[in-house]
């Protein structure tokens, strides 16, 4: 910032001589600039040593009455509210090992029920009976195979979908697995409706087209009838299989199951030949000694 020539401390001095005489005041004196003055630093007040140690201990009590306070509020609150409930259980799911084991299967004898030409075992538990029919091998294709089960339970049925069944009766089998499924529907025979699934089963050395069967009634049935040459059995043949299942002469049935199994069969299934029949050679007329016999000449040659 450029000061005027004219503006100066003499020019200050002049103006301030000529305001004296003009207003009849004494003469002030020369001017002195002005120049910001330090100002006075604060000093802290100083206690006696009597007075801090009582403010030190004022402080200290105060402080302890706080922590006493809030010790007594929250010995209150505890009474006051309701204990809380103990954390429930965690989450078992249903598939995990149980707590309880399941009671052990019994070997029994298998004198209650026949399939043709099927071996028959029987095995039990508390409430509970089944016996498992099975004729011919999964593994030789060339001929059929089949397996059912006849269950006899005292209480309700809880076996789930017929696949959940069918995979869980496979794996009993030898331990069969279900690789594929296919159509399913409903055929009748003379113990109801059987509900049936097509399903391709497999073990380690090959597989077989198969028709998986259930019913419930008196009797709980399930199993499979495979056909020959990998080829799927007829819905009729299923039908037919199932009901060839009879009860052994003398059996101690329960009085459902005997009135299911005495029941007429269909007429479209064919009745049932006696094993021992195509066992038995026709017998052969014999020929006495003194029967006359023909005698065949040759022709005589021209």
């Amino acid at each position: 910032m450029r000061h005027r020539p004219d503006f100066d401390d003499a020019a200050l001095a002049r103006a301030g001589r000529a305001l004296v005489q003009d207003i009849g005041v004494q003469d002030i004196g020369p001017v002195e600039p002005l120049l910001p003055r330090p100002l006075s630093r604060a000093e802290p007040r100083r206690l006696s040593r009597g007075a801090g140690r009582l403010r030190v201990l004022a402080r200290t009590v105060a402080a302890a009455g706080v922590i006493a306070l809030l010790s007594v509020l929250a010995s209150e609150r505890r009474l006051a509210d309701p204990p809380l409930a103990a954390e429930p259980a965690a989450f078992v799911p249903r598939y995990v090992a149980p707590a309880v084991a399941p009671p052990a299967w019994r070997e029994a004898a298998a004198d209650r029920y026949r399939l043709g030409e099927a071996t028959v075992s029987a095995r039990t538990q508390p409430g509970l009976r089944e016996d498992t029919l099975t004729a011919g091998e999964f593994a030789v294709q060339e001929a059929p195979y089949l397996r059912l089960v006849a269950a006899e339970s005292s209480g309700p049925d809880g076996e789930g979908s017929l696949f959940v069944t069918l995979a869980r009766r496979a794996a009993e089998a030898g331990g069969l697995s279900v690789v594929r499924t296919g159509e399913r529907g409903q055929v009748s025979s003379r113990f109801g409706a059987l509900d049936t699934v097509d399903a391709t089963l497999a073990d380690g050395k090959g597989r077989r087209a198969c028709t998986a069967f259930r019913i419930t009634v008196a009797l709980r049935l399930e199993g499979w009838l495979c056909a020959p040459l990998g080829q799927l059995p007829e819905p009729q043949a299923v039908a037919c299989t199932v009901e060839r299942l009879a009860a052994l002469p003398g059996a101690d049935l329960p009085a459902p199951v005997a009135a299911m199994l005495a029941g007429p069969r269909m007429a479209a299934c064919p009745p049932e030949e006696p094993a021992t029949t195509a066992a038995v050679p026709a017998p052969r007329r014999a020929i006495r000694k003194n029967a006359a016999r023909v005698r065949h000449s040759r022709p005589a040659s021209p």
